[in-house]
């Protein structure tokens, strides 16, 4: 498994790093475009828009997995290794149920807005930048249930006087 969550890790970074580069290099064309030839592209600014969003929601796993998202550090201070845990375990819970939550509500903007198209980019759906909520959303599911898996192991071996 340390296998898989690793290869999907460096996926995802590398996917990240090239979705930034674009960001960019799209951004560098655009303002030479208009500042050296007086033209611009009228697909520059939605495409930067939703390398943009999928991006964060790559990102905010990316950090999520590192534990420097959403991190109350005034609680780890006053609170005891186990009952930090199973806050944490409960947290995360909850944040798996918010998750879900964001996928069932998403669905009928999705189906409402699949007739809508880029202003720039008439041939491609408007859905491209909506769809990147559920599947940020499932993504971040998969790093939340990798820590609460981490933090359950932890505590099973608090619990045994292991660690």
């Amino acid at each position: 498994m340390a296998r898989i969550n690793n290869i999907i890790d460096t996926f995802l970074f590398y996917l990240l790093s090239a979705a930034l580069a674009g960001l960019v290099g799209i951004c560098l064309l655009q303002v030479v475009a208009r500042y050296v030839f007086s033209a611009s592209f009228t697909w520059a600014e939605e495409i930067s828009i939703v390398l943009l969003i999928w991006a964060t929601w790559g990102a905010a796993c990316l950090a999520l997995k590192q534990g420097i998202h959403l991190n109350v550090r005034i609680l780890e201070e006053r609170i005891r290794n186990k009952t930090y845990l199973i806050l944490r375990l409960c947290l995360n819970s909850l944040g798996i149920l918010f998750l879900v939550i964001i996928i069932k509500a998403s669905k009928p903007v999705l189906d409402s807005m699949g007739v809508q198209t880029l202003m720039s980019l008439p041939e491609i759906s408007i859905n491209v930048m909506y769809a990147s909520v559920p599947a940020g959303c499932v993504l971040m599911i998969y790093y939340l249930m990798r820590l609460i898996a981490q933090d359950a192991k932890t505590l099973f071996l608090l619990g045994r006087g292991e660690k």
